[in-house]
């Protein structure tokens, strides 16, 4: 797999709007590309101190949509690869959003875990470390979950990690 460069990106001046986002696929460096690229943008949006938990929120959201948008699409026998696994970053005044798209229509399933099983945490996890979550019909197939952390825009200091 190769990596991409960013597909759209605006100036990175601390209190100016921007997005970036790669396209992704359900392999098994799918979620370490994907912690990367959040890594390495947040770093350039001077966000280092919420890295730690975007990573997290990311990783989640994207083995959510391998495991069921993607499966769930593939196994409709669709072959449209133009609706693929995406991860979109914005970055507002005061807040930063990891959306992640995938082909599925079905909705995200907030459920309760089996004690016994080491899966269907996920949502969880995005709930727990994320001060909004969730997600949106994406364009005419697919669909778009997201989270946003929030940051003091006006402090400096409170986003250095």
């Amino acid at each position: 797999m190769t990596s991409a460069a960013a597909l759209a990106s605006c100036p990175a001046e601390s209190q100016s709007p921007a997005v970036t986002g790669c396209p992704l696929n359900p392999s098994p460096e799918a979620a370490s590309r994907a912690r990367s690229f959040t890594r390495r943008t947040l770093a350039s949006w001077n966000l280092d101190a919420l890295s730690a938990d975007a990573e997290i929120i990311v990783s989640e959201l994207l083995a959510n949509a391998v495991r069921h948008g993607w499966t769930d699409h593939a196994q409709a026998g669709s072959r449209d690869t133009a609706a693929g696994l995406w991860l979109w970053l914005l970055k507002g005044t005061d807040s930063f959003m990891c959306v992640v798209t995938d082909p599925s229509d079905l909705p995200p399933a907030f459920r309760q875990p089996d004690l016994g099983c080491e899966d269907g945490r996920g949502l969880h996890v995005v709930h727990s470390l994320s001060d909004h979550w969730g997600w949106s019909p994406f364009g005419s197939r697919g669909k778009a979950v997201w989270a946003i952390l929030l940051f003091d825009a006006g402090s400096p200091d409170s986003l250095q990690a």
